[in-house]
């Protein structure tokens, strides 16, 4: 170890240094100068240098994502001059302490999986491989996923279990699927069923372009497939109608909405006019149910859109939400939407959607 390592937030004149420990560490998937810029002056993460006598021995860049209480260590570098002398091990561990007091629960990476030497000092720091991706790296090398909780929490034990949605539309259906397999490991999740499910749920029409789905459709959908089926919304009156101006259309949701309680009342789907509270939620998860709930993605991207997401458990801090979306910023992967713990008081003020305050959960079992 280096006593006299100097370790500290990187600055905007810490960039020449940077872009040539880059370019010297790495030979794709560099970091731009832009980007560092971007890290540096607003970026959303903990972007630390480590310095000796002058020189830079290396750097650590650590994402989190907004609203949730996850981070992700998104590159580190060592200039070679440094190696073997635990400046590597020091960056890690500051990371660690950074994340720890922005309240996250685990600290995430992907790393080449033919890096043996960085895969063996995560395994003695007590990261722990999740998972694998085909092709991740620009030369199409394999990454590991692997994880450390950095607080104390069950949610690490959560099997990881990720649908991607194919269209800007199918959230609803594509959280559903991860519900239904979840009960069900025979269940089979395709774009074919994603597209099915959603015309059988959509309401025809929401905001601008392709009609979501309603919980009162997704309830049907999943009760035709088997499943028992609880549906908590906090309102009786009909979901999204405020999201469109043009009478016509509202008369079209409006319609739509009334045939599907019309069905409803024919299925033994238990309707609850009432929004799900957190100690409710509790006690199903206990009971082994899964659950899709509605949120607002203005809590993560600010965005006002309302978007599905599967809950994929919770403890006493945390709930882990688990999020179909496709379209990621160029730092994202899978790994910050699988399992992604959020706050018991910030997934109450998720899950309510619009003017109205919507909320919309559903329960399955098998």
């Amino acid at each position: 170890m280096l006593s006299n390592l100097e370790i500290r937030p990187a600055q905007v004149a810490d960039i020449p240094d940077l872009m040539t420990l880059e370019k010297a560490s790495f030979t794709t998937d560099r970091i731009s100068r832009r980007s560092f810029g971007y890290f540096i002056r607003k970026g959303h993460c903990s972007l630390v240098v480590a310095y000796e006598n002058g020189q830079l021995a290396g750097y650590a860049l650590v994402l989190y994502r907004n609203g949730t209480q996850l981070a992700r260590l998104y590159s580190i570098a060592v200039s070679d001059a440094f190696r073997g002398r635990g400046v590597a091990q020091q960056l890690l561990t500051e990371m660690e302490q950074l994340a720890t007091q922005e309240l996250c629960l685990f600290m995430r990476l992907e790393v080449r999986v033919d890096n043996q030497a960085a895969i063996n000092l995560y395994q003695k720091l007590k990261f722990r491989p999740i998972g694998r991706v085909e092709g991740y790296y620009e030369d199409g090398g394999d990454a590991l996923q692997m994880e450390r909780t950095l607080r104390p929490t069950k949610l690490g034990k959560i099997p990881n279990l990720r649908y991607q949605q194919n269209t800007d539309f199918t959230c609803g259906p594509a959280s559903l699927m991860m519900a239904m397999h979840k009960l069900d490991a025979g269940y089979n999740m395709s774009m074919e069923e994603e597209i099915q499910i959603w015309r059988e749920a959509t309401t025809i029409f929401m905001t601008s372009g392709h009609g979501g789905c309603s919980g009162f459709g997704l309830a049907l959908s999943a009760w035709r497939r088997g499943f028992k089926v609880h549906l908590y919304v906090n309102q009786t009156s009909v979901p999204f109608i405020n999201s469109v101006r043009d009478p016509q259309k509202k008369v079209v949701i409006e319609q739509v909405h009334k045939h599907f309680v019309s069905q409803l009342q024919d299925t033994d789907v238990d309707v609850h006019y009432q929004p799900l509270t957190l100690s409710k939620l509790d006690d199903y998860l206990g009971q082994g149910a899964v659950l899709v709930s509605l949120i607002s993605m203005w809590r993560l991207t600010r965005d006002k859109a309302p978007h599905w997401v599967l809950v994929a458990g919770a403890d006493q801090n945390c709930v882990s939400i688990t999020d179909p979306e496709r379209d990621y910023e160029s730092w994202q992967t899978e790994m910050d939407f699988t399992n992604v713990p959020v706050s018991r008081e910030e997934f109450i003020k998720m899950a309510s959607f619009g003017r109205d305050r919507l909320t919309s959960t559903l329960v399955l079992y098998r």
